[in-house]
């Protein structure tokens, strides 16, 4: 989609709106999918590099924040293009994931039980376990969603491009660490990241919007 000549401003309302159905229709797909698998899922082996990794209790808390930055970055997507195009690249990666979620459900083995952890870690751990099951694995949508929207982000603040990214790079071991992702889902999530950005989101990076610069 060619870049319009003159910026249009999305509303903080506007984006809200944006953001919160495009939450709800992933949050509903990603449930129903992961809950109820059309075939029996294929359980995923952990390999060297999950096993080196290893589980941590406390990465909880960077898998809680991945979740969470990916809805706070596209509420400061104010530029419509950029928001528009950012979409258009998210539904076709997220549209991958689907149908091979459908079409090769995957899962894996959760390491233990948090209930023997201090009351707040357990508490995020009960929280994630009682509203996701461990199916869905590859590729990994808490992957392919943030890197996606990042992308977005980092065309409307360019400066951002800086500290974004080293921070996802931190903080995208913990779909591996917590247990619920093999390191191959995580190549599978950029995989898919990358696949709706150069089809539909090139021009967040050969197209570099000047106005929004901060």
């Amino acid at each position: 989609m060619a870049r319009p000549p003159i910026a249009s401003i999305l509303s903080f309302r506007e984006r809200a709106l944006v953001v919160l159905a495009f939450a709800l229709l992933n949050t509903a797909v990603y449930l129903l999918s992961n809950a109820h698998p059309l075939h029996a899922p294929i359980a995923l082996p952990r390999n060297a590099l999950d096993q080196a990794l290893g589980w941590h209790a406390w990465t909880i808390w960077p898998y809680w924040l991945l979740i969470a930055l990916a809805p706070a970055m596209a509420l400061c997507l104010r530029d419509r293009w950029i928001m528009a195009t950012t979409l258009r690249a998210y539904a076709l990666a997220l549209g991958i994931n689907l149908a091979i979620w459908l079409s090769c459900p995957t899962t894996i083995a959760r390491p233990m039980s948090p209930d023997t952890l201090d009351p707040f870690t357990a508490g995020a751990w009960h929280l994630l376990y009682a509203i996701d099951a461990p199916n869905n694995c590859f590729p990994s949508g808490h992957v392919t969603i943030p890197v996606t929207i990042a992308a977005g982000l980092c065309a409307q603040h360019q400066a951002a491009r800086y500290w974004l990214w080293p921070l996802l790079a931190l903080l995208l071991p913990s779909v591996v660490t917590t247990g619920q992702h093999t390191s191959w889902d995580v190549l599978g999530g950029l995989a898919t990241a990358a696949i709706g950005l150069l089809v539909f989101g090139r021009d967040l990076v050969t197209d570099p919007p000047l106005l929004w610069q901060e």
